[in-house]
């Protein structure tokens, strides 16, 4: 018997991503599904097995993404770059973009201008649970340890970069870190940025280093996340303006 994963297959899962980045503001969840001839309801059944979301999530975090870029790039009006990805509703493109990046599209630019003078710092938004993992950052070699890379640590609900991690650290210079478990947000996922890394790098990486762990967490422990570029290539885009959840 072919499982849902199998019938799904890695060539097809290929086109199909493709196609939706390329045509993103014009495509629907039942376009994709004809183009690999399924049903949208099985299609998203596969799709979800694969990608970890629906493919309507992953389409809307495709909008999201290339609207950043758009915005850090030009300087169009904010109601022509929701235009020019897919949304018809300003207000509905605002709601959406401020719940998933952090900050409302009108002030990414400014906390590009922002982060250019100052780049964050480490701080912490945990919530207080009574057990915690430890968490070992991997690294890869090429990422000069001296130049003391930013490392996002955080919890999401959701094995995919979308919307605001409810809890989670930046730490710079060590080789683990301690975060108490989350509850409602078990997935732990983690984003590193070189020192010195320009605005662009850290709002919209074209290649980020990313890291997830394969399953849930809901136990105390010790895990290690291992940092690649491959492990975002052709999934989730990393939406989420990490400098944003710094105050101070």
């Amino acid at each position: 018997m072919t499982t849902l994963t199998e019938a799904l297959t890695e060539d097809r899962l290929a086109s199909v991503l493709a196609i939706a980045r390329d045509q993103l503001a014009t495509l629907q969840v039942a376009d994709l599904a004809e183009l690999v001839g399924y049903s949208p309801f099985h299609f998203s059944r596969m799709f979800r097995a694969h990608v970890g979301l629906g493919p309507g999530a992953y389409l809307s975090a495709l909008r999201i993404d290339a609207a950043k870029r758009m915005l850090l790039e030009g300087s169009d009006p904010v109601i022509d770059v929701a235009t020019a990805v897919g949304f018809e509703s300003l207000s509905s493109f605002s709601r959406r973009f401020r719940s998933t990046v952090g900050v409302a599209p009108g002030q990414l630019r400014r906390l590009a201008d922002r982060i250019s003078d100052r780049p964050p710092t480490p701080f912490a938004l945990l919530r207080p649970h009574p057990w915690g993992v430890r968490v070992h950052l991997d690294l890869p070699r090429e990422l000069d340890r001296r130049e003391d890379a930013s490392v996002w640590v955080g919890w999401y609900p959701h094995p995919a970069p979308i919307g605001l991690p409810h809890s989670g650290a930046l730490v710079s210079g060590v080789p683990h870190t301690d975060l108490p478990l989350c509850e409602g947000a078990p997935y732990l996922l983690g984003f590193a940025v070189p020192a010195h890394a320009d605005p662009w790098d850290q709002l919209a990486p074209d290649a980020p280093l990313v890291a997830l762990h394969p399953v849930p967490l809901i136990a105390a422990g010790e895990v290690t996340l291992h940092f690649s570029t491959e492990a975002a290539r052709g999934g989730v885009p990393l939406l989420t303006a990490l400098p944003s959840l710094c105050r101070s």
